[in-house]
């Protein structure tokens, strides 16, 4: 039995495509002891449901056990995450997905103990460092990872209050041809630069999404202290822009415009990474297996030439 235990292992950690380091990294132990398992030891019992995890198999199929069929991982994470309390939810993504998106950059990227950090919590108080809100209170972030590799970008963020992992598939043509024009973006800069346009943004943020709520020129007007020719002019510009929508109303006057919102889930992920680009280095922690620019387009190459 234990042979066919060390022959399955061995197995199917080649047909993974893992090393020694890596299949150690992710059970818990060193890649001396995997060796070891593979030419005739065994596992701890204990460790014997990690190994089968990280194999994507059912303990059965370790031992060559029929119905030892692969793991639905979907599956499992669905089963896996109702048993999480919904208040922790969110975070326990993040630790899962780092983890398993530290493997994906296989070259260079080692998610050793101090990466695994990243979402581990236990991190002392010193260690802490962030980015000053306008107040002039530290927003506190305890761990800032990047992955450059040749397949795409990983970015993390472990904080005290707000976690998030971001995963960026590399398309074949270069990021390049995803990317919109920078005269587009140039636009929507300008227009989150002028005075009271994140106010305002903010403002309608503020309020319960998906209530079917619009908002008047007037009572924006109101709200913000602002004239009620610049509220309508940002008004339109938004609009223009596509983040907020456009209706009108028939009153006794004649046509109103009011205005809502085009997406509620937009503004927070767009600032909080914009912080992450702007903060300080403190606390990070970079694996760059890349070898090529991150940008790599027809248009660069020309001006190279």
């Amino acid at each position: 039995m234990l042979d066919q235990l060390n022959e399955r292992i061995a197995a199917l950690r080649k047909e993974r495509g893992f090393t020694l380091e890596q299949l150690g990294q992710m059970v818990g132990v060193s890649a001396q002891a995997v060796s070891k398992w593979e030419k005739g030891g065994a596992p701890d019992v204990s460790l014997l449901p990690a190994v089968a995890d990280a194999l994507g198999v059912s303990i059965d199929a370790l031992f060559g056990r029929q119905n030892g069929e692969k793991i639905d991982i979907t599956e499992t994470v669905r089963r896996w995450i109702v048993t999480v309390p919904p208040r922790q939810r969110m975070d326990r993504l993040c630790e899962l997905v780092w983890s398993a998106a530290s493997m994906a950059a296989d070259d260079g990227c080692d998610p050793d103990a101090s990466d695994h950090a990243l979402f581990s919590g236990k991190r002392e108080r010193t260690s802490l460092w962030g980015y000053p809100s306008d107040s002039g209170e530290i927003l506190h972030w305890i761990r800032r990872n990047r992955v450059v590799a040749e397949e795409g970008l990983i970015l993390g963020l472990r904080a005290e209050e707000l976690s998030w992992v971001g995963i960026f598939p590399e398309p074949e043509a270069g990021w390049d041809s995803a990317l919109g024009s920078n005269v587009q973006y140039r636009r929507l800069f300008e227009l989150l630069s002028r005075p009271h346009c994140l106010e305002l943004l903010e403002y309608l943020n503020s309020k319960p999404p998906f209530t079917g709520r619009y908002h008047t020129p007037e009572s924006i007007a109101e709200t913000l202290g602002l004239e009620l020719p610049e509220a309508d002019a940002l008004l339109e510009a938004l609009t223009e822009m596509r983040l907020l929508f456009r209706a009108e109303l028939e009153a006794k006057g004649g046509l109103i415009n009011c205005y809502k919102l085009h997406d509620h889930a937009a503004l927070v992920p767009f600032l909080y990474t914009s912080l992450w680009l702007l903060a300080e280095d403190g606390g990070n922690s970079n694996v760059t297996p890349r070898k090529g620019p991150v940008l790599r387009g027809e248009k660069w190459k020309e001006k190279e030439n």
